[in-house]
């Protein structure tokens, strides 16, 4: 009886180990993404698209270009770069940073001139942001951060900066100049129309004229010398290409096609 069980036993333990073992699930590769603020809605929506297409998982660190191209340089953590204009992926890449067959200049913007919801302010023009009723406009940090720049760029055209930049209210980001608008803190700010369509609390008084108005150009690329490079130009690519699109078509960013 006892020699039976034992060999009951030796066959049990034999069918276990000769049969074949469940495939071993694989963790997403993590990328850490650094992007505009004025990037978080439209990226946060196709997150799941994005980490379905490329098996990565998108960790989104959003703010102001200019703040987070100088934590690339000084930490060099970022996996991939989203900047809201050139001339700060082009100081990432100067500092040897960049993968620079990755880089793409795959989105446009246009600016608008935004109040508060209730506001009765009606705005026709940039001159009438001179006018003696808008006392605060709110802008981007107009000194470094993109939105900010091309904002002070657009009323320069207008020669209208000597007479407004005395009432500028500067914010950290965008999303921090329509929050100020939103809040009634000022009687206007100049942020992009992708940030007007998500506004809650404002309305857009005013769309900048495309001929009036700054060369918009958002540029993303991986970063070279990271551990998950590849992954990291899977998803430049997949953010790049038409599989983004109808996402930031939706958005209200302007898709510049030749970057495809």
């Amino acid at each position: 009886m006892r020699c039976t069980a034992l060999l009951a036993l030796s066959v049990v333990l034999a069918g276990v180990l000769a049969a074949p073992r469940s495939a071993v699930a694989v963790e997403p590769t993590e990328i850490q993404v650094y992007a505009a603020a004025s990037l978080r809605n439209v990226l946060e929506e196709m997150a799941p698209a994005v980490e379905r297409a490329t098996g990565t998982r998108l960790i989104f660190n959003l703010g102001a270009s200019n703040d987070l191209a100088r934590q690339i340089v000084a930490a060099n953590k970022a996996d991939v770069f989203f900047s809201a204009d050139e001339g700060w992926m082009d100081r990432v890449a100067g500092a040897g940073l960049i993968d620079l067959a990755s880089r793409r200049s795959p989105l446009s913007n246009r600016l608008v001139v935004v109040v508060p919801q209730e506001s009765a302010l009606a705005i026709a023009s940039a001159a009438d942001l001179a006018a003696p009723a808008i006392r605060r406009v709110a802008l981007a940090n107009p000194e470094s951060v993109p939105a900010g720049r091309y904002a002070k760029f657009w009323l320069e055209s207008q020669n209208l900066w000597p007479a407004i930049s005395e009432r500028v209210i500067p914010a950290q980001d965008v999303r921090g100049a329509l929050a100020a608008v939103e809040a009634g803190a000022v009687d206007a700010g100049i942020v992009y129309r992708t940030d007007a369509a998500v506004a809650r609390r404002a309305r857009v008084a005013f769309v900048v004229p495309e001929k009036e108005g700054p060369r918009i150009s958002y540029a993303i690329a991986a970063l070279g010398q990271r551990p998950h490079l590849t992954a990291s130009r899977a998803v430049v690519a997949w953010l790049a290409s038409d599989s983004a699109a109808p996402y930031f078509e939706r958005a209200g960013f302007v898709i510049v096609r030749s970057a495809r």
